[in-house]
């Protein structure tokens, strides 16, 4: 009986770790997929930041800083996110999952759920900054 409880055990906690796994893996894929989305838009900041300042809009104008503010912010989601997650480690190298407990996997999921709501807070901060920006240079 004790041998079965064992076995039972053993499958559930391996099961619990694959899981964690693989939801961080989606995680992982969200943020990566973000953030390349938002390095395309980078040179839209850029062009329209320049486009403002040809057209006489002052350096210190809400809608120049809003664009400074978006890029400002991609720059340090992606400097913490090097630091917290090591191109060389888990879960960038996806497979050294099996080298990490239950209670490692989890405190990297916490940490990838904390680094979306931050990506997802710079996207939200480029389409204000880049919509803003557009609708003054089409006045």
């Amino acid at each position: 009986m004790r041998l079965i409880f064992l076995y039972v055990f053993i499958l559930i906690s391996c099961e619990s770790k694959v899981d964690t796994h693989q939801s961080n893996m989606e995680l992982l894929d969200d943020v990566v997929n973000i953030h390349d989305e938002l390095m395309v838009k980078m040179k839209d900041l850029k062009s329209l930041k320049n486009e403002l300042t040809q057209d006489g809009v002052e350096p210190d104008n809400q809608l120049i800083l809003e664009l400074d503010n978006a890029r400002s912010s991609m720059m340090k989601f992606m400097k913490k996110f090097s630091e917290d997650f090591q191109f060389d480690k888990y879960p960038m190298d996806r497979e050294s999952y099996q080298d990490i407990d239950e209670k490692g996997l989890s405190i990297v999921n916490d940490k990838l759920k904390g680094q979306k709501k931050i990506v997802l807070e710079v996207s939200e901060l480029f389409e204000t900054s880049i919509a803003n920006a557009e609708a003054a240079i089409k006045n």
